[in-house]
C-alpha cells in the first residue's frame, strides 16, 4: 500500500513538472513594435432607450454626451463644450491632455460628410477618414461625426481608433434612426 501511494506521488509530481516546463518557461516575448496598442480606456456606457432624434432638427449637445466614454481605466474625461448639435469633451491622463474627443451632428455643418464619400477605410463598421495629421473620424448612422484627436504624440493612429470604438456606437446609430 505505501509504494502504491508513492508511486501516485511520482507520477502526480512528474506530470506537475512536465506541465510547469511546457507552459511556464517561455522566453518567446512579443515584440511591443508588432503588438497592436491596447487602450485600458473603460467600455462604453449603457445610455437607456434611445430614440430616434427628429430628422431636420440637430440634437441638442446634452444628449450627446450621453455617447461619449466614461471616465475609469486611469483617463478622466471632461467635458468642455456643448452646443446644439455639438459636444465635445477632453481625455485626460495623470493631468495631461491625451487627445480631444467629439460628436457633431452633420444637419449644422453638411460639409463635414464630404470626406466620408470615398472613404475606404471602416472602423466600428462605420466609414472611417483620417482629418489632418493628428485626428480620426468616423461617419455614425449617416448623420453624426465622431472625431479623435491626438494632443500628444504618444496618441497613435491606432489608439485613435480604439478611443473611436469606446464612444457608445449602437447608441449614436439609435439616434440617428438607424
Amino acid at each position: 500500500m505505501k509504494t502504491r501511494v508513492h508511486a501516485s506521488f511520482l507520477g502526480m509530481l512528474a506530470v506537475c513538472a512536465t506541465l510547469t516546463s511546457l507552459t511556464g518557461c517561455n522566453e518567446n516575448k512579443p515584440d511591443d513594435q508588432t503588438q497592436p496598442p491596447v487602450s485600458n480606456a473603460p467600455a462604453p456606457r449603457p445610455v437607456g432607450n434611445i430614440k430616434p432624434a427628429n430628422p431636420d432638427k440637430p440634437v441638442e449637445g446634452a444628449a450627446l454626451n450621453k455617447i461619449f466614454p466614461p471616465a475609469g481605466g486611469g483617463y478622466k474625461v471632461t467635458y468642455t463644450q456643448e452646443k446644439k448639435g455639438f459636444a465635445q469633451a477632453e481625455v485626460l491622463q495623470d493631468g495631461k491632455k491625451l487627445a480631444i474627443l467629439s460628436i457633431s451632428d452633420t444637419l449644422t455643418n453638411p460639409e463635414a460628410k464630404a470626406k466620408f464619400a470615398t472613404a475606404s477605410g471602416r472602423i466600428g463598421g462605420y466609414p472611417s477618414a483620417a482629418v489632418g495629421s493628428q485626428g480620426t473620424a468616423i461617419l455614425v448612422g449617416g448623420r453624426f461625426q465622431v472625431q479623435v484627436r491626438s494632443q500628444t504624440p504618444a496618441m497613435s493612429a491606432a489608439g485613435r481608433e480604439a478611443w473611436l470604438q469606446k464612444f457608445n456606437l449602437d447608441a449614436l446609430k439609435r439616434l440617428s434612426g438607424g
